[in-house]
């Protein structure tokens, strides 16, 4: 997936189609600027990174697992053109898709909605 000549108010959110959760959302304002939001965990399950809501991010981004596996989860470059990696896990460690900038895999799991999505917040973890 690349930003590239993304049209204006379009998007593409991943969903963890169990939990109805959005782990990741691309978008694109009617300007044409590109924007993303991010819930992402790791394959232990642990929440690594998240926003409010969607950003723009010029200078790209690159967010990684802690501990000592330091998966990227998700990298994007500040050069829409080139591809974008990630690997998006659900609050319980199953990975839904991954993709290296070359290939995809999607899992079961996940869920893709396009155009006009709105980010919803994370899902309130109940306390335990």
């Amino acid at each position: 997936m690349k930003f590239g000549n993304r049209r204006p108010g379009t998007s593409t959110t991943f969903v963890d189609a169990f939990s109805e959760e959005h782990l990741l959302q691309f978008a694109s304002d009617e300007h044409g600027q590109h924007l993303m939001a991010f819930h992402l965990y790791d394959s232990a399950g642990s929440l690594v990174g998240e926003t409010a809501g969607l950003e723009h991010y010029p200078d790209g981004v690159t967010i990684c697992s802690n501990g000592g596996k330091g998966e990227v989860l998700l990298c994007v470059p500040p050069d829409t053109n080139d591809a974008i990696c990630y690997r998006l896990y659900n609050c319980n460690g199953n990975l839904l898709t991954s993709s290296d900038g070359v290939r995809t895999k999607i899992y079961q799991l996940l869920r893709m909605e396009g155009v006009g999505r709105d980010w919803a917040p994370p899902l309130a973890v109940p306390a335990g």
